[in-house]
């Protein structure tokens, strides 16, 4: 958000903080007063969360959705940070040498060498030697990392809890689904509304088997393995998932003609579909396929857009 052409990221905090207050332009003084008016010390800021944000399950889901996985992702590159250090110095070697070898064969010239280089710092540069990995440091975990991953588990926890009762909400739009594809003389194509229909029915499938393994996860009621049923129930809702979101994706394809493909709404509509993908294979396979950092990934890029428009539209005005 911003006011009058500054976006608040846009000013020097730290520079500003180590200036005396007299020192700081009136200007943005004023700014920063004008800001605060219209944000934390407004009632219509807080009036607007409430109504856009808070007032809706699924617009704080909506929120709850993007927050998981971006604390997911932060407590991943957190935890990786030294292996990811180690792969960016590695890329930069290898960069290094392809640069040192295309000179060295095509124009004559040895960077490396002292001869062809007075720069000290290209001589140290070109030679070197390969990063080396330790395999202890890298296992050191990040005790903020901890907490980030702390605070996606137990958002993630809580987004499932809210759900508990989405099949309830699923029931009117089942009806008027099946209400639509029995109607003769509805104009809408057949095909139409059979996938339509069926893809109601994928959400409350996926839904009653997501609760039931929720259920069973926090021992809410007993049976002979409740570890099991928790993770088969958690398997085949992914499964499921993974069918509604196929289908999603071809109908997007199918139902939009190819002159509109180059709409951004349409493509962020398929892209959010598609990043998905990969996190419903990693949950229907037993054994899992992507690691923390990758589902965090998958996870923001497809929340991020929902995220945005929510905020974006708190009128500050």
């Amino acid at each position: 958000m911003s006011i009058q052409g500054i976006s608040p990221l846009s000013i020097p905090t730290k520079s500003l903080l180590k200036k005396p207050i007299g020192s700081i332009p009136l200007a943005i003084i004023l700014k920063l007063n004008e800001l605060l008016k219209k944000s934390v010390l407004s009632r219509k800021f807080y009036q607007e969360i409430n109504d856009k944000v808070l007032s809706k399950s699924s617009t704080v889901d909506a929120n709850l959705y993007f927050i998981c996985y971006f604390t997911l992702l932060i407590s991943a590159v957190l935890n990786n940070q030294y292996k990811i250090k180690h792969w960016l110095k590695l890329q930069r070697f290898n960069l290094l040498n392809v640069i040192k070898r295309v000179l060295l064969n095509y124009l004559n010239i040895d960077l490396s060498s002292s001869t062809n280089s007075p720069n000290k710092f290209l001589i140290n540069l070109f030679n070197a030697p390969k990063p080396t990995f330790d395999e202890k440091e890298a296992s050191k975990p990040s005790p903020i990392g901890k907490h980030f991953k702390a605070v996606s588990s137990y958002l993630s926890d809580i987004r499932i809890f809210n759900r508990l009762t989405e099949s309830i909400k699923y029931a009117p739009w089942i009806i008027d689904e099946f209400t639509a594809m029995t109607d003769p003389t509805n104009i809408t194509p057949k095909s139409n509304r059979i996938i339509n229909f069926l893809q109601s029915i994928n959400c409350l499938v996926l839904e009653l088997l997501e609760n039931a393994g929720w259920i069973t996860d926090h021992n809410w009621v007993g049976t002979n393995d409740n570890d099991w049923w928790s993770f088969e129930t958690y398997i085949w809702c992914s499964r499921i998932w993974g069918l509604y979101l196929v289908i999603e994706i071809v109908e997007l394809f199918r139902r939009t003609p190819i002159s509109e493909w180059s709409n951004t709404n349409w493509k962020i509509a398929v892209f959010k579909q598609v990043i998905q993908v990969p996190l419903v294979l990693h949950w229907s396979l037993r054994e899992g396929c992507l690691s923390p950092f990758w589902v965090g990934v998958c996870g923001s890029g497809a929340s991020w857009w929902g995220f945005r428009d929510i905020w974006s539209s708190i009128d500050l005005s």
